[in-house]
């Protein structure tokens, strides 16, 4: 573990960055278009831990501190896409409409989430991530993050014909 109100050394991120390389990458293949964005967004989250390794506290699992950096690589990137997507002309087909056709029936159901719950089951469940840690990533009180989690599992189940969960 690392020594609390110190910078992080040169090695230190490296070992972090070979770690987590893994989790990181694929927490941007689930948020990106194609395997060379996500790659792209990976690098550029890494990018930018190295960038800010001066400033870098450790206050936890370093991978909360990298899942937040990507998450706001990831909409960085899905912005410019939106922007990009604006000027394209009309007779390119809807990507997105011919995925959602291949989808499970869990992947369906999670598509239908809110964004906000949507990324929360993703931290906690597909990252690994504690409450705690969640609440970070995503900028919000534990007990928000608590809240938005088990609003989530209650619409996914819903949304798989499960019932209300109690």
């Amino acid at each position: 573990m690392l020594e609390t109100g110190r910078e992080l050394t040169r090695e230190e991120a490296q070992e972090i960055v070979a770690r987590h390389y893994r989790d990181v990458l694929a927490y941007c293949r689930r948020h990106a278009t194609c395997a060379a964005d996500a790659e792209d967004a990976a690098q550029e989250t890494f990018l930018r831990f190295v960038r800010a390794r001066p400033r870098y506290r450790d206050r936890g699992r370093p991978l909360a501190y990298l899942l937040t950096i990507a998450r706001n690589v990831c909409s960085d990137a899905a912005r410019a896409r939106a922007r990009d997507a604006a000027e394209l002309p009309e007779d390119i087909p809807d990507e997105a409409a011919e995925r959602a056709e291949e989808r499970t029936e869990l992947s369906l159901a999670l598509a239908r989430l809110h964004p906000d719950e949507r990324e929360a089951l993703e931290l906690r469940y597909g990252c690994g991530l504690r409450v705690g840690e969640v609440a970070g990533a995503l900028g919000v009180s534990r007990f928000a993050a608590s809240r938005r989690i088990r609003s989530a599992l209650a619409a996914l189940r819903r949304e798989l014909g499960e019932g209300d969960v109690p």
